[in-house]
C-alpha cells in the first residue's frame, strides 16, 4: 500500500507524491538523520598537529642562520683588511754587518721564502709594518692587532715552538734571536736541523681575517742541535713539575730497613754492669758493720712493719714497670701505667716515711753514738784479753 506523504524539507523527499511505507520510509529516515546530526568529533593527533609549527620554526632558523652567514660573509669580504708592508728578514755575523736579507709582504708568495744557513753566531732580526686597509682608506694605515707571533716548525718532526713579536708606535714591529742565546726549545725542534719560520697575525675583530706568512727555512748549526726533548736541569731529567711526570709511570718503591745493631763489646757490658752494682754492693757489705752498733730495730733482715714492707713493693713495681718499658713498651703504653702506679708509691713512702721519722724521735741515731758504740766495744775486747 501506498500512503501520501508530506513534503520533507530537510531531506528533500516526494513533494506531493507517494512513499513507500515499512521498510523503505526507515531507511529514508536513517538518511535524514545522518544529514541532520552535528558531526561526530575525532580524536586530535598530537603527532601532526605539532608538525606544522615545527616546520615553521626550521624554516624561520634556517632564514635567520641563512642571513647571519651572508652578513658575516659580508663581515669577512668588506672593507676591513689586514697587510704586510715593509718586512724584512735579516741575518746578522758577528760583528753586526748583514750577511743575508730577504724583502717580504703580504703579496710575496710562498714559493720564493728562501734557505738561510746559521753560524754559530748568527743573529736573526725581522722588521714589518701592519697596515689596515678600509674601503674608505685605499693608502692604509698602521694598526696594532691582538696577537702577532713568529711560529718556527721542524720540517722533519713538525714540531712548533712560537714567540710572540710586540709591536710598537701602533703597527710597527721588531724581533730578534741570537743564535748562542736560542732556548733549547728552538734548538730541538730539528734532528737535520731544517727549521721552517712563518709569521702569523691574529686579530680579535672579524672584519680582519688572520694572515700567515712563510719567512724562511732555516739551517741550523749541527752542534747546536739538541735532543728532543731537552730538559735544561742539572741532571738533565724532567722537572718535577711537569704534568707529564706528575701521571707517568713512577719508579718502583724500595723500603730499607734499618741495618741491625751491632753487638757491643762484652768487656765494656760487663765494665758498666759492675760500675752500676759497686754502690749496691757497698751498701750491702757495710750494712752489717753499721747495724751492729745501731739501735734496735735497724737492722737489715729484721721483720720490718707493715707501711715499710709496701712501700719497698711499690718500689720494686715501680722499677719493673720501667724495665718493661724499655724493654718492649711505647711511651704512649708506660705514661698512663706510671701514672696510675705513682698515686700507691706515694701514699705508702710517706706513711713508712712518717714511721720511720716518729722511731727516729724516739731513739735518735747520731754520728758521736755511733763512735761512743766504737769504743765501748773496743773496750770491752781489751778487758777480756
Amino acid at each position: 500500500m501506498y500512503q501520501v506523504n508530506k513534503p520533507w524539507e530537510p531531506g528533500g523527499g516526494w513533494i506531493g507524491g507517494f512513499a513507500p511505507s515499512g521498510a523503505g520510509v526507515r531507511a529514508r529516515a536513517a538518511r535524514l538523520a545522518q544529514t541532520v546530526s552535528p558531526p561526530v568529533q575525532r580524536p586530535i593527533d598530537c603527532e601532526h598537529s605539532t608538525e606544522k609549527p615545527m616546520a615553521m620554526t626550521k624554516l624561520l632558523g634556517k632564514t635567520i642562520l641563512l642571513t647571519l652567514a651572508l652578513l658575516a660573509s659580508w663581515l669577512h669580504i668588506g672593507s676591513a683588511e689586514l697587510l704586510v708592508q715593509k718586512g724584512q728578514l735579516v741575518v746578522l755575523d758577528p760583528s753586526g754587518i748583514t750577511a743575508k736579507s730577504f724583502d717580504f709582504s703580504s703579496k710575496t708568495p710562498s714559493s720564493s721564502a728562501p734557505e738561510f744557513e746559521l753560524q754559530d753566531e748568527s743573529t736573526l732580526k725581522v722588521t714589518f709594518e701592519i697596515v689596515e686597509k678600509t674601503s674608505k682608506d685605499t693608502a692604509g694605515s698602521l694598526f696594532s692587532p691582538h696577537q702577532v707571533a713568529l711560529l718556527a716548525t721542524g720540517v722533519d718532526t713538525k714540531l712548533h715552538w712560537a714567540a710572540a713579536v710586540k709591536t710598537r708606535s701602533k703597527g710597527k714591529a721588531k724581533w730578534e734571536l741570537d743564535l748562542s742565546r736560542a732556548p733549547t726549545d728552538f734548538l730541538s725542534l730539528s734532528r737535520t736541523g731544517y727549521v721552517r719560520l712563518e709569521l702569523i697575525i691574529g686579530d680579535i675583530s672579524a672584519e680582519h681575517a688572520p694572515l700567515q706568512l712563510k719567512l724562511a727555512t732555516l739551517k741550523i748549526p749541527k752542534n747546536f742541535l739538541l735532543e728532543y726533548p731537552y730538559w735544561d736541569t742539572k741532571d738533565g731529567k724532567p722537572p718535577s713539575t711537569l704534568e707529564l711526570e706528575k701521571y707517568y709511570i713512577q719508579p718502583e718503591l724500595s723500603w730499607t730497613f734499618q741495618p741491625p745493631r751491632k753487638k757491643d763489646n762484652p768487656v765494656f757490658s760487663l765494665a758498666f754492669v759492675v760500675i752500676v752494682v759497686s754502690p749496691w754492693i757497698f751498701l750491702l757489705t757495710a750494712w752489717s758493720k753499721i747495724s751492729q752498733h745501731s739501735t734496735r730495730g735497724f737492722k737489715l733482715f729484721g721483720a720490718p712493719k707493715l707501711s715499710t714492707l709496701l712501700f719497698i713493693l711499690t718500689m720494686v713495681s715501680q722499677e719493673a714497670l720501667i724495665m718493661t718499658y724499655w724493654a718492649r713498651l711505647r711511651l704512649y703504653q708506660y705514661l698512663p701505667l706510671a701514672f696510675l702506679m705513682s698515686f700507691p708509691l706515694i701514699l705508702c713512702g710517706r706513711t713508712a716515711l712518717s714511721e720511720l721519722r716518729v722511731r727516729r724521735k724516739v731513739s735518735p741515731i747520731s754520728a758521736g753514738h755511733l763512735v761512743t758504740s766504737r769504743l765501748f766495744a773496743a773496750d770491752g775486747k781489751d778487758k777480756k784479753e
